[in-house]
């Protein structure tokens, strides 16, 4: 087991075994976030390549530093309840709500595109997402402290549009960087922008 958020969810690691599991939340999480912000088949596309969405969580998962965070919603909780010392076995630890994943970057397929890139070594937040139920509860908050430690120089790469992301995002000291791409494959016409903090990055040109 991990650790309980204010009793309401318990957040525990997620191991190399999980693959299944985080990329199934992640393509639910994917569909209800971005079938309205991208187009109504973003989500299908997605599950059509997940075969990708597995490759990226194999290299993710081993990643030397990687943090990465499952959240399971506590089925005992009540505002009024607290924590319960027998909430880990009355949970379904096949059915996470949320996830998290940070590691050093720069990422694979950064490397690969002509923008500068951000020091090696430097954090990148690399997901972050929860089911529509859970949203505003403050789970997301949760899972980003758990990956992202205070004032940790980090950066991450949002989908333009998604201004509910900026707003959380800068809320904990995350600015726009100015690296903008084209996603391109199952991503459609999204296009995806990064935003840094505590670090610069400039052109080696």
């Amino acid at each position: 087991m991990g650790f309980a958020v204010s009793g309401r969810y318990i957040l525990s690691p997620v191991g190399t075994e999980d693959g299944s599991t985080y990329v199934e939340l992640q393509l639910q999480c994917l569909a209800q976030t971005y079938n309205t912000l991208v187009d109504p088949e973003f989500g299908a596309r997605q599950r059509t390549a997940a075969e990708t969405l597995h490759r990226e969580f194999a290299e993710n998962i081993v990643a030397p530093g990687v943090r990465a965070f499952f959240a399971y919603e506590n089925p005992q909780w009540t505002p009024t309840s607290g924590t319960s010392c027998t909430v880990g076995t009355a949970l379904d630890w096949g059915k996470p709500v949320g996830f998290a994943l940070s590691r050093p970057g720069p990422l694979p397929w950064e490397y690969e595109v002509n923008l500068p890139l951000a020091p090696e070594g430097t954090r990148e937040l690399t997901h972050l997402y929860t089911l529509e139920s859970v949203q505003g509860t403050g789970l997301g908050a949760a899972l980003f402290d758990a990956v992202l430690y205070p004032d940790e120089p980090a950066y991450l790469w949002y989908i333009i549009g998604n201004q509910k992301a900026v707003r959380f995002y800068e809320q904990r000291g995350f600015e726009p960087e100015g690296s903008i791409i084209d996603c391109g494959g199952a991503w459609g016409k999204a296009r995806t922008a990064r935003m840094v903090r505590g670090l610069s990055i400039e052109s080696s040109d």
